[in-house]
């Protein structure tokens, strides 16, 4: 069972208030963007003419969202117009009525710090290719060309751009002309569907482009010149993912083309852009990386938002759930077909990994909410994975035809338009007959938190009846409900499987099950659908029956762990037969992770077996990381260091061998890990892993090693786990190097690249030193980007938190020492009293009263 998340602190920072979609006295019908880039100043100029029409009964003026631009002309309908810009709003004169359309040009310039980057080599990357890229979501779109920059808002786009000759350009929708003209190249590209402006996009650079097909749509793949075979391998599921998700949803892909470009420094992992993705180019998979390794679910997750997220599209940002709690079940759905449901629940173990942990350690909520700062404040962890664990709930209450069909029907109705929970609901109801408002009500729309589980499971000899009790434990509080449970049992007996079903509407339920014989499984939630943390209490047999028994790998992985926990000699035994035994690799992976919570020699030797006849390079990486759970262990030592000395064919266990060989605490991690560290290789996973075992292995003369692997000109991925190793090696610690360490750290606040940024945030978080604050301040008070100001913000309230708990308990150890010097005074005291000879006793009157005299007063 996952820690209770009773120390949440509200999502809502002081001060933030409901946020509600705007008017819209006006529809923008088509945007048509004529733009000039200008790598060298890193600016745009052009003109941007929106053909609008008018909604209200009648309009003075209209409004656009237009932040840090500069504005030389208006004219509507070809006339000069008059206008206001106060560098955020455009106001432009305009006297309309309903219906009326108007044909509005505006001329414009800028150099954008946010909605469109460049990049170019440097002296700390000489190698970085020069490219410039949009980026428009959450609100993003209106620094870089005048809009209306609602989700809710959709149009028509054409982009004409203009960017150096060697360059080629890529956009919305299919190229209608491309043209040279001396230093300069032209290109003209229009989407016919109308979409929200956050989805308009543009890259450019010296790109190739890859072209295959998915029925007669064409698909593209563009990225830097002489990476076209790390593309192809990264991005080859594509026109299979087309078609799965054609099929499934019910609605053919609805665009003329389908695109996926590769951007340098991308600020995401990547964006839906309508017909267009961009992906970060740090996902370009070589060879080695492909052994164990891919990037599907991130392709998957950006295709589904075609459908869900651009065909159909939030009203507002609240709603957001609606594009990416379905992009990234659509990661379980294409795991499921191409890998299998084992492959494919993973998944569902890694989300509600994520979720729980940012439940427990940072904040609670409900899935769909207006109290929020900015847009991109609730695109976490409960609007990604809880969201598609809830739908994943979804699909199990109606059913997959039900399910399905909900989808289909949804899509179709809302196609172009915008949506909020209520329409799913809705569309559900149509489709299949079922009222789920309780559903949505308590997961999505009101309700916050999860249902905390205590189960027990008992066989009656006597009844001849398999007794499940359930109680729910969480906190019911604030908006955190009793929920409403639909459970699955399922019993083995006699070798055949039945299947119950029951609700759990109360705190408490007891349900009787007929066995006439012992059960050999009782799994309850068999899948493990339920998003829940669950504590289960039943025999050790049944365990050691689900571990080499069940069906599904989820279950047997859940048994394995409850059975590491229960420990003992017949656990170990089962895990060790697991280990070697089990048709899936991560159940092998779970069994390995067990018996190091088990510890002992036995349980090491079982692993050291492992590491040389396990094939599966993911299992390897389980069981490596298991044995750096053997600390001190020189056996485990030797095994592991010789991994990382010798490597192996995958990044990935050579990586997990450097960070258990840290947590090891051998002798000779200290040298092998500084070696490891120089190795190259695929995200940087194996320098990032030395780094974190200099940490783990306590090296106080790796603190220059971090600093180093830190600075600009390293690649990106390893300064951000040296950061973290930096925050780990002197948490706690005030000598010179902790605060040489912590002040280097500060300095990366102002970081060129904001994943260095995030990763100083997180690390300034994790020392916990107060001192960090003012630094952390500068950030708050100069920084556009809305992730880096609210994680500010949630630290510099936590380091305040922890200074006040701190002060606090400083007065308490204070007057706990007074105390304690008071009474060591009085002991002395009395004991030199008790060394005094008594005196002599007097006679004392017997009928004679005494005058009461005052307590002495204690020492506080």
């Amino acid at each position: 069972m996952r820690p209770s998340a009773t120390m949440s602190r509200p999502f809502a920072l002081p001060g933030t208030r409901p946020r509600f979609a705007p008017d819209r006295p006006i529809d923008v019908e088509h945007y048509r963007l004529a733009v000039a880039l200008d790598p060298a100043a890193r600016g745009v100029a052009g003109t941007a003419t929106l053909t609008v029409a008018v909604v209200a009964p009648s309009i003075a003026e209209l409004v656009l969202d237009a932040v840090e631009l500069e504005i030389d002309a208006v004219r509507v309908d070809g006339k000069p117009a008059r206008f206001r810009h106060d560098g955020k709003l455009l106001a432009v004169v305009a006297r309309a009525t309903v219906g009326a359309r108007l044909t509005v040009a505006i001329d414009y310039r800028g150099q954008p710090r946010r909605g469109l980057y460049f990049t170019a080599p440097d002296a700390g990357y000489p190698d970085k290719p020069a490219m410039a890229w949009t980026q428009g979501q959450d609100d993003d779109s209106r620094h870089w060309f005048p809009c209306i920059d609602s989700p809710h808002d959709k149009a028509t786009s054409e982009v004409i751009a203009t960017v150096p000759a060697a360059w080629t350009a890529l956009s919305n929708g299919v190229l209608v002309d491309e043209r040279a003209h001396g230093a300069t190249r032209t290109l003209h590209w229009r989407l016919d569907v109308p979409h929200a402006c956050y989805l308009v996009t543009l890259v450019a650079g010296d790109l190739a482009t890859i072209e295959t097909r998915w029925r007669d749509v064409p698909v593209t793949y563009h990225v830097v010149r002489g990476r076209e075979a790390e593309a192809a391998r990264t991005l080859a599921r594509t026109p299979a993912m087309l078609e799965l998700f054609s099929q499934k949803f019910g609605v053919d892909y609805p665009y003329p083309r389908y695109a996926q470009v590769f951007a340098a420094d991308f600020i995401f992992g990547g964006m839906e852009n309508t017909s267009a993705t961009t992906l970060t180019d740090v996902i370009l998979i070589d060879e080695r990386a492909a052994l164990d390794y891919d990037i599907d679910a991130l392709v998957a997750h950006e295709l589904a938002h075609q459908w869900f997220g651009d065909l159909v599209t939030c009203r507002e940002w609240g709603e957001g759930w609606l594009h990416e709690g379905f992009a990234t079940y659509a990661e379980y759905v294409w795991r499921e077909h191409h890998a299998g449901r084992d492959a494919a629940d993973l998944e569902l173990d890694e989300w509600l990994d994520m979720y729980f942990a940012e439940d427990g350690n940072r904040y609670r909520r409900p899935i769909a909410t207006r109290v929020y700062d900015e847009p991109i404040d609730i695109f976490d962890h409960h609007l990604y994975e809880k969201g598609a664990r809830v739908l994943h709930m979804l699909r199990r209450e109606l059913g997959d035809d039900g399910f399905w069909a909900s989808l289909r029907h949804y899509l179709v109705k809302h196609r172009h338009g915008a949506v909020e929970t209520r329409d799913l609901a809705r569309a559900i109801a149509e489709a299949t007959g079922r009222s789920l408002d309780w559903f949505f009500h308590q997961w999505i729309t009101d309700g916050a938190g999860h249902p905390e589980l205590k189960v027990a499971a008992r066989w009656d000899r006597d009844a001849g009846l398999c007794e499940v009790r359930v109680e729910q434990v969480q906190a019911v509080e604030g908006a955190t409900p009793l929920f409403r449970l639909p459970l699955a049992v399922e019993l083995v007996v006699d070798g055949h499987r039945h299947a119950h079903a029951v609700v759990l509407d109360e705190r408490r339920g007891v349900w009787f099950f007929p066995a006439a014989e012992e059960p050999t499984q009782c799994v309850i939630d068999p899948g493990r659908t339920l998003l829940a943390a669950v504590d289960t209490d039943k025999p050790l047999p049944w365990w050691i029956a689900e571990l080499h028994g069940a069906p599904l790998a989820i279950d047997r992985g859940y048994a394995a762990r409850a059975l590491g926990r229960i420990a003992g000699p017949q656990a170990r035994a089962a895990l060790a037969k697991a280990l070697t035994d089990d048709a899936f690799w991560a159940v092998r992976g779970a069994a390995a992770a067990a018996l190091a919570t088990i510890g002992g020699e036995a349980a090491r030797d079982a692993l050291v077996r492992a590491t040389i006849t396990e094939a599966h390079p993911r299992a390897r990486r389980a069981i490596v990381r298991a044995l750096g759970e053997f600390r001190h262990d020189l056996k485990a030592a030797a095994v592991v260091a010789d991994v990382v000395e010798r490597g192996d064919a995958s990044y990935f266990v050579e990586a997990e061998a450097c960070l258990a060989l840290g947590k090891l605490r051998a002798a000779q991690a200290p040298s092998l890990l500084r070696q490891a560290a120089a190795r190259p290789s695929f995200t940087d996973i194996i320098r990032q892993h030395a780094y974190r075992g200099l940490a783990e292995a306590r090296d106080d003369a790796a603190v220059d090693v971090l600093i180093a692997g830190a600075r600009w000109g390293t690649p990106s991925g390893g300064r951000r786990a040296a950061l973290g190793a930096l925050a780990s090696l002197c948490r706690g610690r005030r000598d010179r190097d902790a605060v040489r360490a912590r002040e280097f750290v500060e300095e990366l606040l102002a970081d060129r690249d904001f994943r260095v940024q995030a990763a100083a945030l997180e690390a300034l978080a994790s020392w916990g030193d107060r001192a960090a604050v003012p630094a952390i301040d500068k950030l708050l008070a100069r920084e556009l980007d809305g992730r880096l100001r609210r994680r500010g913000k949630e630290i510099v309230r936590d380091l305040g938190a922890a200074a006040a708990t701190s002060d606090e308990l400083g007065r308490l150890k204070d007057e706990l020492a007074g105390l304690r010097a008071t009474t060591t005074a009085l002991r002395d005291r009395l004991e030199k009293l008790e060394a005094r000879p008594a005196p002599p006793r007097r006679a004392r009157p017997v009928a004679r009263k005494r005058a009461a005299r005052p307590a002495r007063p204690r020492g506080r």
